[in-house]
């Protein structure tokens, strides 16, 4: 199993089209970041994607993560009546996802079984993987494990980021399994997370489309800034301790639905060896109310650097 490098995208479906009028500041340094990331990811030829998403089937009861064995999935990043023409499917290895699901139940780990023949995908799974349907022109266009994190009883961002500190070792774990499973396959792997950074920043936005849902009742926070800095730190050193101490420390004050990815993928490169991974960060903004990070942690020597054929928007004054 080469593991060829890991990603972070975002899923606000704001980032979707930074020509829309009125569109604020930072969404088309977002929007062109995840296009960076979806070029280099398409670059590394993956024959597998591992897709994690935080707000995937999963059983909030438990928590239980969720692995999807449908054959396909589809959706629409469609939101409060916006972007419903951003439409897409993708097709599932549900042999890999059936294998993934047989080696978590050994090692003592219950999951919820997706079943059936389409399984639906919400703006959390089709806004980053917009940013990667380049995958699809590919020779020979890879599969997808398509797996969902754990979400306690309400599924929100603030309710998941309530008890999201407690969760560092299960999702260690959950990491440690994942890279023990993947070490089993003989594909060429990308992993790919879809997450947004703290919830709770402050804005002058007054835009409902660029807005978080007002049933949400979302806080503002001063930990919001203080804690995408450290998400930052972490992406530019994979040092652990800035996620699973630092960030951790403030995760339940700023909201972050990608906090549990985060801590999953820092697993699964420990395991694999922090060393052997490029750390490229193409963009770091928070457009209204939430943070939003696009990045890349590469380990195939084959393909340059990122940055070397990539160009950062220029942005107005």
């Amino acid at each position: 199993m080469p593991i060829l490098g890991c990603a972070i995208l975002p899923h606000s479906p704001m980032i979707l089209d930074p020509n829309r009028e009125g569109c604020p500041d930072g969404i088309r340094e977002i929007h062109e970041g995840c296009k960076a990331v979806g070029q280099v990811v398409a670059s590394w030829e993956p024959e597998l994607v591992v897709f994690l998403t935080p707000h995937g089937i999963s059983a909030p009861k438990s928590p239980r993560p969720g692995i999807y064995l449908t054959p396909s999935a589809t959706g629409t990043a469609e939101q409060a009546g916006n972007w419903a023409d951003y439409e897409l499917a993708i097709q599932i290895d549900s042999e890999i996802a059936t294998g993934f699901l047989n080696h978590l139940g050994s090692s003592g780990v219950a999951c919820v079984k997706i079943t059936g023949t389409e399984a639906p995908l919400a703006p959390s799974e089709i806004v980053p993987l917009w940013f990667l349907r380049g995958l699809s022109l590919l020779k020979r266009a890879p599969r997808f494990m398509l797996l969902s994190l754990p979400t306690p009883i309400g599924g929100t961002s603030i309710i998941r980021s309530e008890s999201s500190k407690e969760r560092v070792p299960d999702m260690l774990m959950y990491g440690s399994h994942l890279h023990k499973y993947l070490s089993w396959l003989s594909h060429r792997v990308a992993i790919v997370l879809s997450g947004d950074l703290a919830h709770t920043h402050a804005t002058a936005c007054k835009v409902p489309m660029y807005l978080p849902n007002p049933e949400w009742k979302m806080p503002v926070s001063d930990a919001a800034a203080v804690f995408d800095a450290i998400v930052e730190k972490w992406a530019s050193t994979l040092n652990g301790d800035f996620i699973t101490r630092d960030a951790a420390a403030l995760v339940k004050q700023a909201i972050s639905c990608a906090f549990d990815g985060l801590v999953v993928l820092q697993a699964i490169m420990e395991k694999e060896g922090t060393s052997k991974f490029s750390r490229h960060i193409f963009a770091r903004h928070r457009p209204t109310y939430v943070g939003m990070i696009a990045a890349v942690f590469q380990v195939d020597k084959r393909v340059p650097c990122p940055e070397f054929s990539y160009t950062p928007p220029v942005l107005s004054e």
